[in-house]
């Protein structure tokens, strides 16, 4: 009897060992794939499209009132849809990967100038994912509020010339769903641009 049970508890133990090794390779495939952004397809922050924006004069005046009141309220949410190019390496490339949660920031000259959180669930896959989020947005503060003239900036940052503009960084930090439940990657993973 002792016997069977020890046969029982051996066949589990290879379970969930084969579990946690197909877990580590996925987090692994996923945590040193290359990622690059391929197009901004869209960019809405609270119903007003930014890739339509060059200078804050593009803005209208209902548009404005609208997004300082969103602002003044600290109630920001944006929408967007990335083209993406996920790159596994050789050999992973029928791997998919279920985002159940996606921490970003957004760098500008190295310096953090909005975050947000991503809680809506993403499938990501070898190759290009055209990839819609909704996301809350949280602007870097001075003095201990957001200021405007961030999120104006921020908004006609995206139609500058590439040469003129500075230094911008989209980071990521994913939590995966795996068979051992979501794993969190430990730390942020720049996208190319």
């Amino acid at each position: 009897m002792i016997r069977k049970y020890g046969n029982y508890a051996l066949v589990l133990a290879l379970l969930v060992f084969s579990f946690a090794c197909k877990t580590k390779n996925d987090v692994e495939a996923f945590k040193e794939a290359e990622y690059s952004l391929q197009s901004v397809d869209r960019v809405e922050v609270n119903g007003v499209n930014l890739l339509q924006k060059k200078s804050p004069q593009d803005f209208s005046f209902s548009e404005a009132a609208k997004l300082f009141s969103a602002f003044s309220d600290n109630n920001l949410n944006a929408t967007s849809t990335l083209g993406l190019n996920v790159a596994l390496g050789e050999g992973q490339e029928d791997r998919t990967m279920t985002v159940t949660q996606l921490k970003w920031q957004l760098l500008v000259d190295d310096q953090q100038a909005m975050s947000g959180l991503v809680s809506e669930p993403v499938e990501l896959r070898n190759g290009l994912n055209t990839v819609t989020l909704r996301s809350p947005l949280k602007l870097t503060e001075e003095n201990g509020h957001p200021n405007l003239n961030n999120l104006l900036q921020l908004a006609t940052l995206l139609n500058q010339d590439k040469t003129a503009r500075p230094k911008v960084t989209l980071q990521i930090k994913p939590t995966i769903q795996t068979s051992l439940g979501p794993i969190e990657l430990p730390s942020y993973i720049n996208i190319k641009e």
